[in-house]
């Protein structure tokens, strides 16, 4: 064997009690091979000089295996699996019987392993289990030079080979149903992307949908070592799947019982919320101000009454005295006789009076009353809307009550340094069904954290916007970042092929591109549209009509005291 691997180091494998030939491969190794070399013997599958090693070693090693005993061979694969890592395994022997090669070959499903078959004195055998799930065999001349590229060879696409994919329905990112024969259609983001990978690298697919409401699935742990494993990833870990997708996320706690591709998308889990409704009709009359502004205008229209008033008490020593002022309520019907720019009969002598009043008017009477009248107009044409929960605070803070599917996000919430995390992640709740979990937001009472780009989705077909304005609104501020990627077997041979053509669709942005054909954005909610006439209605001045009821309601009951009152007065009078 000459050079072309990419690993530095060859460690070779031969039986303690061997054949006088295996002896000269290894004589021949030792005398002519250029590379670091080590030399193990093995005793029925046991390497006795793994038992004082325990760490496995980080360089790159190839392994050639001298074996007589084909059964022997999975014990001995297994230990130099753990103690190195491999590069190309060869499995050499003069066995006379290839079906237990050859089952090897299958149940390892390993590119890298080799079964080389010694057929009499001039021709060998070099069996390769392929992606495509074939067996390839070559033979080359006993006394040719054997490289590690013609071992490895062009390494072959999966040649029309059948995938099973395992998906669920979770739009954009898939769109999944059956049609009327049973059979599963895909589309969607992930769709698209595997459709691209199936013609790049040769292969069909069946696909397959979770059970009930497994979903991506979740770890059921029985015991210390007994876990059950459910859903997209259950298909993965039990073989049934070749592939799975739907926006998996890459996490660590799943990686010893699946594999995943490179990452293709980076994204958020956020919450969707409903959406703040319009303050009610009658409150145009409040919310042109806010309440400091409110409170501002009241002291001022205070402090203008008391020094109405006081000036006028002072100018009753004077000759000029402002009668006008001399009584409190006069004064107070006038500064709001101003506020309102209502002209009022009046006589002002003071000097004093005069210039305060000019003042006023130029101020409070004109500038306030004026802002008051438009923000009037603005609210009554179209209604404030409270401010939306867009923050984390915000939300924990809120009555909502919180929901995502699984108990993954909760437990990690739960398990979090950021004390507002610990918070949030206590008042989760756990969904197990994505269609009822969306139902929740028409009760206004549910906050629901999902995929951003699903809850994009949900909320342009679920619930598009109203008369009123939106109906849902998608926090800014996000809880996780994610990454997805599709899902593979267990050290899947797949792995490799899969990650140099996403890597370089990825940074084609050909990944980018799909997902921006089958996002969905809700419409901005445009206020002007929602209104077919100009004219106002009933609902919209219901403010002063409640206000103008009131006052009635008040001075009649007003007028009614006075009445009796007087009555009882004129009563007391006579009798007296």
């Amino acid at each position: 064997m000459d050079a072309g691997s990419m690993c530095s180091s060859l460690v070779v494998i031969f039986e303690e009690d061997g054949t006088a030939e295996q002896e000269e491969i290894v004589d021949e190794l030792t005398v002519r091979y250029r590379r670091p070399l080590t030399l193990l013997r093995s005793r029925h599958g046991k390497i006795q000089a793994f038992d004082e090693i325990t760490d496995q070693e980080v360089v790159c090693n190839n392994v050639a295996v001298l074996l007589q005993n084909l059964d022997e061979f999975s014990l001995i694969y297994e230990h130099i699996q753990q103690h190195y890592y491999l590069g190309e395994v060869i499995l050499v022997t003069s066995s006379n019987s290839s079906k237990i090669g050859d089952k090897l070959l299958q149940d390892a499903r390993n590119e890298r392993l080799h079964l080389l078959i010694e057929r009499g004195q001039r021709l060998v055998e070099i069996h390769k289990w392929m992606v495509s799930d074939r067996l390839q065999i070559d033979y080359v001349l006993k006394n040719n030079n054997v490289s590690w590229g013609t071992l490895t060879g062009q390494r072959k696409m999966l040649m029309g080979r059948y995938l099973t994919i395992a998906t669920l329905d979770f739009p954009p990112i898939v769109f999944a149903k059956k049609n009327e024969s049973g059979k599963v259609i895909a589309s969607g983001i992930e769709p698209s992307l595997v459709a691209i990978l199936a013609d790049k690298l040769d292969f069909k697919v069946n696909y397959i949908l979770p059970v009930n409401d497994e979903m991506w699935g979740t770890l059921v742990f029985n015991g210390p070592k007994n876990v059950t494993v459910t859903g997209l990833l259950g298909f993965l870990h039990r073989k049934e799947a070749d592939v799975s997708y739907g926006d998996l996320h890459m996490q660590q706690r799943l990686l010893p019982y699946v594999d995943f591709t490179r990452a293709f998308r980076n994204n958020h889990e956020c919450f969707l919320v409903p959406a703040p409704r319009p303050y009610a009709k009658w409150t145009a009359l409040y919310h042109p101000f806010s309440s400091n502004i409110w409170t501002a205008t009241g002291l001022v229209c205070i402090f203008a009454v008391a020094t109405l008033r006081l000036l006028a008490k002072w100018s009753s020593w004077r000759s000029n005295e402002d009668g006008f002022f001399s009584d409190t309520m006069v004064c107070f019907l006038y500064i709001l006789g101003n506020m309102l720019s209502a002209q009022q009969p009046q006589e002002i002598r003071m000097s004093a009076n005069r210039l305060f009043l000019i003042w006023w008017l130029l101020a409070a009477a004109t500038v306030i009353p004026t802002v008051y009248r438009s923000g009037l107009i603005s609210y009554i044409t179209f209604p404030y809307t409270p401010a939306p929960i867009d923050t984390i605070q915000q939300l924990v803070d809120s009555p909502l009550k919180k929901i995502s599917w699984g108990d993954y996000f909760k437990t990690s919430l739960l398990n979090s340094n950021d004390p507002l995390h610990r918070k949030l992640g206590e008042q989760f709740a756990i969904a197990t069904n994505l269609t009822q979990m969306f139902s929740l937001l028409e009760t206004n009472s549910w906050a629901v954290m999902s995929n951003q780009g699903n809850l994009r989705y949900q909320a342009a077909a679920l619930f598009p916007p109203s008369s009123d304005g939106p109906r849902v609104h998608l926090m800014t501020e996000c809880v996780f970042p994610t990454r997805s990627a599709l899902g593979l077997q267990k050290g899947s041979s797949l792995k490799p092929y899969f990650d140099k053509k996403i890597y370089r669709l990825a940074e084609a942005g050909i990944v980018e591109h799909i997902s921006s054909q089958f996002a969905k954005k809700q419409k901005p909610w445009d206020p002007t549209k929602s209104r077919k006439l100009a004219a106002y209605s009933l609902d919209d001045l219901q403010g002063a009509f409640y206000l103008l009821a009131l006052s009635i309601a008040f001075s009649f009951l007003i007028f009614l005291s006075e009445v009796i009152f007087g009555y009882r007065k004129r009563k007391f009078s006579t009798g007296k």
